[in-house]
C-alpha cells in the first residue's frame, strides 16, 4: 500500500475522546468532500475503509445512515440521499442552506484538540502524502478557493509552514519538510506513521552521510593516485636526461622507491625508507624531484 493509505488507515482506527472532537472530524470529512449543500453532500475516497469508517462516525453521531457506493474506478463514493437530513446535516454545523461560499464555521471547535480532529477530517477527505522515501510531501486539493484560504490560516496558527498552489482548476495547500508533516501526523492521531517517516527521515541521513564519506574517500584516492603517477612520470623524466645516479642518496632512495611503488600513501612511502621519515618529509622530497623533472619539460 501507499504511504497515504497506511496514514489514512490508522487514523481511521484511531478513536475520539470526545463527541465534540468527533463532531470536529466529521465536520472537516464534510466540508472538504465533493458536495456541502442542501443540494448535495458528499464525499468520495480511493479507500473503502476510510469511507466505512466515516459512515458509522456519522451513524453515531446524527442517527444518518448515508449510502455507499464503490465505483469501477476503485473509488467509494458516500452520500446523504435524502433533503431533509441534508438540511439538518448544515444545520448541526451551523451552516446556512443558503450560503454563497463555503468557509470554516470556527465555532465547530472548542479547543486545540477539537482543531486536530478537524484536520483528520480534511486529511481523510482531500489529502495525500508522497512516499517519504523519494521525498516529503503533504498536501490538501481542495475545490473552493476561500475555503482553501482558510485552511491554510488554521495550519499556519497551529505553527506548521503550509503554502498555496493553484493547480488547474484545484486549490492546493501543501507541506514540504518531514518536520511539519511529523507533527501535523501526530496531531491528527497517526503516531505510528511519524514514527515510521522519522525512521526513514534517521535511514536516508545515514546513507547520505556514508555516501558523502565514500565519495571523499574515492575522491582522496584518486587524487593520490594521480600525483603518484605524476611523480612516477617525473623520475621516468630525470632517469632519462641525467640518470637517478645523478641525484642524492636520499632522493635516489624515494625515486626508486615511488617508481616501484605509484600507489603507494605518502605515510607508507616514509615508513618504508631505510631511515623513516614523515609525511611531510617524504612530500618536501617527492616535490623536489618534480621541480627537477620540470627543467626538462
Amino acid at each position: 500500500m501507499s504511504f497515504t493509505a497506511d496514514v489514512k488507515t490508522e487514523l481511521s482506527e484511531t478513536s475520539f475522546l470526545t463527541q465534540e472532537q468527533k463532531r470536529a472530524y466529521a465536520y472537516g470529512f464534510l466540508l472538504f468532500g465533493k458536495s456541502f449543500n442542501t443540494r448535495s453532500v458528499s464525499c468520495a475516497s480511493d479507500y473503502k475503509c476510510v469511507i466505512d469508517s466515516f459512515a458509522s462516525t456519522l451513524n453515531e453521531l446524527m442517527g444518518i445512515n448515508p449510502s455507499v457506493t464503490s465505483l469501477k474506478s476503485g473509488k467509494c463514493v458516500l452520500k446523504i440521499p435524502i433533503a431533509a437530513e441534508r438540511k439538518r446535516l448544515l444545520e448541526f454545523f451551523d451552516h446556512s442552506p443558503n450560503e454563497i461560499s463555503l468557509r470554516i464555521n470556527h465555532g465547530n471547535f472548542e479547543d486545540d484538540e477539537c482543531y486536530y480532529a478537524f484536520l483528520r477530517g480534511v486529511f481523510m477527505s482531500c489529502g495525500s502524502l508522497s512516499d517519504p522515501n523519494k521525498g516529503y510531501h503533504l498536501e490538501f486539493v481542495v475545490q473552493h478557493n476561500k475555503l482553501s484560504g482558510d485552511l491554510l490560516k488554521v495550519l499556519t496558527d497551529l505553527d506548521l509552514s503550509a503554502k498555496y498552489i493553484l493547480r488547474k482548476y484545484s486549490h492546493v495547500i501543501y507541506i514540504k519538510g518531514s518536520e511539519n508533516i511529523e507533527d501535523l501526523l501526530t496531531m491528527m492521531g497517526a503516531p505510528n506513521s511519524s514514527l515510521h517517516l522519522m525512521g526513514i527521515k534517521v535511514q536516508k541521513d545515514v546513507r547520505n552521510k556514508i555516501n558523502r564519506k565514500m565519495n571523499f574517500e574515492s575522491a582522496n584516492m584518486s587524487r593520490a593516485i594521480e600525483a603518484g603517477l605524476a611523480q612516477v612520470e617525473a623520475i621516468e623524466i630525470i632517469e632519462r636526461k641525467q640518470g637517478l645516479d645523478s641525484l642524492t642518496d636520499e632522493l635516489k632512495e624515494l625515486a626508486i622507491l615511488r617508481k616501484e611503488n605509484p600507489d603507494m600513501s605518502l605515510k607508507e612511502l616514509g615508513a618504508a625508507l631505510s631511515v623513516p621519515i614523515s609525511r611531510s618529509g617524504v612530500n618536501h622530497r617527492l616535490a623536489k624531484l618534480v621541480s627537477i623533472a620540470e627543467k626538462y619539460r
